[in-house]
């Protein structure tokens, strides 16, 4: 029986006129920019986990006592430099034997002279902006750096290949790649920044659904009222009222849902804090 009313009322919110209409829709746009907010914000930990995660797989691990040469082995030293004010890090490499680890991301190690690039460093050095770059950097393009050796797009790295490397030079030995540790917690600072960003963003949303529920409000009571006159109890008239409302939230809730869809797929352009997806 509650379903017959709460249909009912679905029923209402559809063929309610061009007030139930602009009602419904003013109620979606409101539930939808809600539902966005909420799951861009059930997002963040995971794709600042993805980045460490990633991060992580590619740190060079030098342990305690030193690695054995061996044909799987590899000398690996780290150089940073930057263009611009752009930060740019890299890393050369020695391969000991045919089985050397690769670097997440890297298909084939670069022989000497050759180096392999992030998109965003490749896009650089073919731009004429980056013919200083090109001087300052040696060696020759082979390829790009995959997603999983990649904490954002935007990141500016390399992988170059020396026949020159040696410990005496700062480099160290490396048997594979990546660490094991579990990621840290979400930084308390950026957890409460996340909190009221969403309290604060969200204020005016709720606000905006209220009004928008309480457009053409009279008409709606006189139709209640008319129900409870020929018969419909308090129970009833609540539940043909929840089903109008719910019209407009489900609805939302799909725009909102499709809205976010959308949109993450333009995330990954976007840097803040010097932190990208």
């Amino acid at each position: 029986m509650r379903t017959r009313h709460l249909a009912l009322g679905l029923r209402f919110a559809a063929g309610g006129g061009r007030e139930g209409w602009v009602r419904t829709i003013l109620t979606a746009v409101g539930v939808a920019l809600g539902a966005m907010l909420l799951l861009a914000a059930a997002s963040i930990p995971h794709v600042l986990d993805a980045r460490q995660q990633r991060g992580d797989a590619r740190t060079a691990i030098e342990g305690a006592k030193p690695v054995a040469r061996s044909s799987a082995t590899l000398l690996y030293a780290r150089t940073e430099t930057s263009f611009r004010g752009d930060a740019i890090t890299g890393a050369l490499l020695r391969p000991d034997g045919p089985d050397a680890p690769a670097p997440p991301g890297v298909r084939e190690l670069p022989h000497s002279g050759e180096m392999v690039v992030s998109p965003a460093l490749k896009e650089l050095l073919t731009s004429p902006e980056g013919k200083l770059l090109r001087e300052r950097l040696h060696f020759t393009t082979v390829g790009t750096i995959g997603q999983p050796g990649l904490t954002g797009p935007g990141e500016l790295t390399y992988y170059a290949g020396s026949d020159t490397l040696s410990t005496a030079h700062g480099a160290h030995r490396l048997a594979r790649f990546g660490v094991g540790t579990k990621p840290p917690p979400l930084n308390p600072m950026l957890l409460v920044t996340i909190i009221v960003a969403c309290v604060v963003l969200l204020m005016p949303v709720a606000i905006f659904i209220a009004t928008a529920v309480r457009f053409g409000g009279e008409r709606r009571d006189r139709r209640l009222a008319a129900l409870r006159l020929v018969g419909a109890d308090v129970p009833m008239v609540r539940w043909m009222a929840a089903g109008e409302a719910l019209f407009g939230a489900v609805v939302g809730l799909l725009l909102g849902t499709a809205m976010f869809l959308a949109l993450r797929q333009f995330v990954a352009s976007v840097t803040l804090w010097d932190v990208s997806s």
